[in-house]
């Protein structure tokens, strides 16, 4: 990918200044824009410290986008790694007018587990009230959801006992054998990344899977 491609997606007149209402060009954004692209072509490490309001989001998914290469984006929260997904991410399809593939991971836990599910339904144990409205919530929405992803739940609060006892894990996973594996949302978000051209997660899944993998020595 030439530079010029790069200025004539930041410049004034550019794509993003098409698409963008009030857009600017800032001159760190597409220096760090250059870092990237250079990083990307030529491998190694780099480190960018960029102030509020510089567009560090677009300055690296942009190159990273045009590399055209397999690539994982870590972010620091789940709500920042949504963002890149479900806008920022679908605003630079169309800006850039290209076709890639992109899915995003979270830990487990954030995932329906099916087979937990269903036989939780046949005898729940539910330790407070409040929490029978949650179990009607979970199990209107887990007859239903595509992606088994707690965050469709917005109701939903962080320390809920019902989903605690319906969610994946690591330890309950029975893997191939069970009965629900080829409708698992772990293997689907698995398959999803397996095909995509750019993975959206976050640091703790991230080195988590690096734990394991310096564990099994991967």
């Amino acid at each position: 990918m030439p530079k010029s491609d790069l200025e004539q997606i930041f410049s004034a007149g550019g794509l993003l200044a098409e698409r963008l209402p009030n857009y600017e060009l800032r001159p760190e954004q597409l220096c760090m824009s250059r870092k990237v692209q250079d990083i990307l072509n030529e491998s190694g490490i780099l480190l960018v410290e960029a102030g509020t309001g510089t567009g560090k989001t677009l300055a690296y998914l942009i190159p990273a986008i045009l590399s055209r290469r397999k690539l994982v984006v870590s972010t620091g929260t789940k709500n920042l790694q949504e963002q890149l997904f479900f806008k920022d991410i679908p605003f630079l399809k169309k800006c850039l007018n290209l076709n890639f593939s992109v899915c995003y991971m979270k830990g487990r836990s954030n995932y329906l587990c099916l087979r937990r599910f269903y036989e939780y339904l046949k005898q729940p144990l539910l330790s407070e009230r409040r929490e029978v409205r949650y179990l009607e919530l979970i199990k209107h929405w887990g007859t239903n959801t595509k992606s088994g992803d707690r965050a469709q739940l917005d109701e939903l609060p962080d320390k809920c006992a019902t989903w605690h006892n319906v969610c994946s894990k690591s330890e309950h996973c029975i893997g191939q054998k069970c009965g629900y594996f080829e409708d698992c949302f772990i293997t689907k978000m698995r398959q999803d990344a397996a095909r995509a051209d750019l993975i959206i997660v976050n640091h703790h899944l991230f080195f988590a899977d690096m734990a394991v993998r310096g564990q099994c020595g991967g």
